[in-house]
């Protein structure tokens, strides 16, 4: 079996490209990484051993004027699938497969703009965006196969696109060293693209203002700079920038809670290793994190910065009930979610 596997270099597509990869790979599947983007954006030493890489840099679906880029795009997947023999074409981006492909398609709807606006802005995408939603909706018709990592984002993908998901395939992350268990220090962690609205960082530094002298020192993992000019400030929060994936995990072993305060999120592969490495989950309460995480996380409702800061004071009086959550949190990670 040959899979073509295209990926881009923005948020967590990459991460889950390269963790497939190797699990295919695993599994005695030879795999060609067709990455899109800017070469030197690539972390190289993250390739799997023995997945092919291949680059080139087009605009993605969702950047200004796409059309021409997409077109030159498919054309490359095209031929890139038809020159290597690929069985199957697993693509991460969902206009592509419009554009016609003799490889059988599999498009993973990781998210989408049109959700983007509904979840984080509670309105409809503004009409510039019709053009991207007809694309987008051309290569969901198109495709032999269209998977999501939620049944959450699956229900948007039908009410946004009138496109039935063919399965909900969760996300999944390898499981880090065996270890016992760490003491933890009384900071909190976040990770994500700061710069994305959808994420909701600014809450953090809002419920650490509200908390005043008694709150937490709160670390921020991630992008602050976004692709369009689109920057992350804050006043409390200590941003670090993208670090890592073995940094990371480190402080999440060490870390007294693990906050995502997002107002869309398709899955989240953040919390998830964060749940891997046993760190306590404080959680936005939107529909996916209930669907992964209820059971085995706190919630704080999504957007309210007061909700937070009261999440975090009851943590800090409850050490006992946060590790148990964070146990649990770990074994449906490792059952559900992991690797195996």
């Amino acid at each position: 079996m040959r899979i073509l596997l295209s990926t881009d270099l923005v948020g967590g597509v990459w991460d889950y490209a390269v963790t497939l990869a190797e699990g295919l790979v695993n599994r005695g599947v030879q795999v060609m990484l067709a990455a899109i983007g800017p070469e030197e954006q690539i972390d190289h030493s993250s390739v799997p051993l023995g997945v092919e890489l291949v680059v080139s840099d087009f605009r993605l679906e969702w950047m200004p004027e796409p059309d021409l880029d997409l077109a030159r795009a498919a054309d490359w997947l095209r031929d890139t699938a038809r020159h290597w023999d690929a069985d199957i074409l697993h693509l991460n981006q969902m206009a592509y497969a419009a554009h016609g492909f003799e490889t059988p398609t599999i498009v993973v709807a990781h998210s989408d703009v049109i959700s983007w606006f509904s979840e984080t802005l509670g309105a409809a995408a503004p009409a510039e965006w019709s053009s991207y939603r007809e694309s987008v909706r051309a290569g969901l018709i198109a495709a032999d196969m269209v998977v999501t990592p939620s049944v959450y984002q699956s229900d948007l993908l039908r009410m946004h696109f009138g496109r039935p998901t063919d399965f909900v395939i969760y996300n999944a992350a390898a499981a880090p060293p065996a270890g016992g268990d760490t003491v933890r220090d009384g900071f909190v962690i976040a990770a994500g693209r700061a710069w994305d609205e959808a994420k909701g960082m600014e809450i953090i530094d809002e419920a650490l203002i509200h908390l005043a002298d008694s709150a937490p020192t709160a670390h921020l993992f991630g992008s602050t700079l976004g692709p369009m000019g689109e920057r992350y400030h804050s006043e409390r929060v200590r941003c670090h920038g993208k670090v890592p994936k073995g940094e990371l995990g480190s402080w999440m072993n060490r870390a007294s809670a693990f906050i995502s305060p997002s107002r869309y999120e398709p899955f989240g592969l953040a919390p998830l290793e964060a749940a891997l490495h046993r760190c306590p989950l404080i959680l936005s309460d939107i529909g996916s994190f209930r669907e992964l995480w209820s059971g085995c996380a706190v919630f704080f409702r999504s957007g309210d910065s007061r909700s937070l800061a009261e999440r975090l004071v009851e943590i800090g009086q409850d050490p006992d009930g946060q590790a148990l959550r964070a146990h649990a949190a770990r074994e449906r990670a490792l059952t559900r979610y992991g690797m195996g």
